[in-house]
């Protein structure tokens, strides 16, 4: 009784202390949220005094700060994420910590002439970025250079087909197995390169023979021509994480291909894939164009042409093996008895009118 007695008399002395201990944490979480803001604030408008605009993307539209103490700067357009590293209360340098979002990252530094995802987690001072001027194009002849010799020798190429770009990774296969009469799906891990050129995307499977020396070879598993590549998706990242296995979903007319591949950012590897695919699909354009001027210009508009510009031709060259070949009265397109070659009437046409121009 006693006890029930105190603790009535001092329920409502009790209450205010809690009361009064609740709204002094919700003044003090209120003035560190307030004073946070103030810090994000105040930093993102000296990094914006030291950087007017983004030195990825040229935008003015500023810098949204984030991280402990605002150590993050991030482009509102472009949405490059930079660490920011200070001396002397300056700012002294930037370290790449998000790629661009843009798809600007593939583009080449002028200065360097290195692909800008290749500085990613790197400090660089805030001169470098500064006047950072970016080639506004892939050079793939940079890109290309990361193909190792060992996948060189194991694709086989067409006559026009180029090798653009290689990442090196797992493959997750899917295999259907039937075990006591029901399908079982399994799936497995199959190490590789994946491969980009200039007409489809292909997997080589990575196979090691050999038992006292082991010996690495490549074996074509999955191609896929670009133009039938219908979506992609996959991970993105930071610099903390660069270099790790990305996973990369790419779906073509047989269904969905999944990967895990190093280095391989969605943002890094999307623009670098639907710039080849854009590239290739203007080459189809035109050789479907060329097709239908097949159709138009046959042998014989072709001598009526040359006739009226002073020229008589009674043999042609084969481009292939240089043989003479009578020339044709009639038709789009004739055939090199000797290697079989096709001869277009329109290629003869751009030849001769170029001469005659």
């Amino acid at each position: 009784m006693c006890l029930l007695f105190f603790f009535r008399k001092n329920q409502f002395h009790i209450s205010k202390v809690v009361d009064s201990s609740i709204r002094c944490r919700v003044f003090y979480s209120e003035y560190f949220i307030i004073a946070k803001m103030l810090v994000i604030l105040g930093r993102s408008e000296f990094v914006q005094s030291e950087l007017p605009k983004c030195p990825i993307c040229g935008s003015t539209e500023g810098f949204e700060s984030s991280g402990i103490l605002s150590k993050y700067a991030q482009c509102c357009t472009c949405m490059s994420k930079w660490q920011l590293s200070y001396e002397n209360k300056k700012l002294s340098g930037l370290i790449l910590h998000e790629l661009p979002k843009d798809g600007s990252c593939v583009y080449t530094i002028t200065n360097t002439n290195t692909p800008l995802f290749d500085v990613l987690g790197e400090w660089l001072a805030i001169d470098f970025w500064k006047n950072l001027e970016l080639e506004r194009e892939i050079n793939w002849e940079l890109l290309a250079e990361n193909v190792s010799s060992d996948v060189l020798k194991a694709l086989v190429t067409t006559k026009n087909e180029k090798i653009l770009y290689q990442w090196d990774g797992i493959r997750i296969v899917c295999e259907e197995k039937i075990k006591n009469g029901n399908t079982v799906e399994k799936t497995r891990k199959e190490s590789g390169v994946l491969l980009l050129t200039t007409q489809r995307l292909c997997w080589l499977a990575q196979r090691v023979s050999g038992f006292w020396k082991q010996v690495s070879s490549f074996l074509l598993t999955y191609e896929t021509p670009l133009e039938k590549i219908r979506s992609m998706s996959g991970d993105t990242g930071d610099s903390a994480n660069w270099g790790s296995l990305s996973r990369i979903s790419i779906v073509d007319s047989r269904g969905e291909n999944a990967f895990g591949l190093n280095y391989a950012f969605f943002e890094l590897f999307k623009p670098i894939v639907e710039n080849a695919i854009e590239t290739r699909r203007k080459e189809i354009d035109a050789e479907k164009k060329k097709q239908r001027l097949h159709i138009m210009l046959d042998f014989s508009f072709l001598k009526t042409y040359m006739e009226k510009g002073g020229l008589v031709i009674q043999v042609l060259k084969c481009p292939e093996c240089g043989a003479s070949i009578e020339f044709p009265k009639s038709g789009i397109q004739a055939k090199c008895p000797y290697c079989n070659k096709t001869i277009y009437a329109q290629d003869i046409f751009e030849k001769v009118k170029s001469l005659l121009e």
